[in-house]
């Protein structure tokens, strides 16, 4: 664990008096403005096109329903899908 996350951890814990679940703490970071809600988009709508691949939709039409899941252009998704390939969640 890096100084960063200890130090983020220990910010959480002081602004939560009792066990915080999964929802408060995210909350939190994006009340404190830690969290970067376009890269939040980005891992939703990949992680969505990767579970309709995985379901057996092709890539194009996993694409094609990302689009109007998340109300954004195909090439927002596309965009999201090819060039941000650092974000995943697994």
């Amino acid at each position: 664990m890096t100084l960063y996350q200890k130090r983020l951890r220990e910010l959480v814990s002081s602004h939560c008096t009792t066990q915080p679940d999964g929802g408060e703490v995210v909350d939190l970071l994006f009340r404190v403005g830690v969290i970067d809600s376009t890269l939040v988009k980005v891992l939703l709508i990949r992680q969505y096109v990767d579970q309709l691949m995985r379901e057996g939709e092709t890539k194009l039409n996993a694409m094609w329903r990302a689009t109007e899941i998340f109300a954004c252009t195909y090439e927002y998704v596309r965009k999201c899908v090819y060039y941000y390939k650092d974000i995943n969640l697994q």
